[in-house]
């Protein structure tokens, strides 16, 4: 997370494997399943301030949407796994 935005945007990952996100920002921002509006209840990291982090194991394959609740619609990811 860094320039209000997730980088990168999109991931492709393996079943199983953990995708951690670190905060680089200044200010808080949250990682939270689902779309903006419409959280999904996967999982959601609370605020993560500067320098923060947040893990999350993908035991499923999929599609999964997320978004940061600060944000909203100017922070918004994918991660894809197979």
């Amino acid at each position: 997370m860094q320039n209000t935005s997730y980088n990168p945007k999109t991931l492709t990952i393996a079943k199983g494997d953990t995708v951690t996100w670190v905060n680089k920002d200044s200010f808080d921002h949250t990682v939270t399943s689902g779309t903006p509006g419409n959280p999904s209840g996967l999982f959601d990291s609370g605020n993560i301030g500067p320098n923060g982090t947040f893990s999350y194991v993908f035991t499923s394959t999929g599609t999964f949407l997320y978004y940061c609740k600060i944000h909203l619609d100017k922070m918004t990811g994918t991660i894809i796994v197979q």
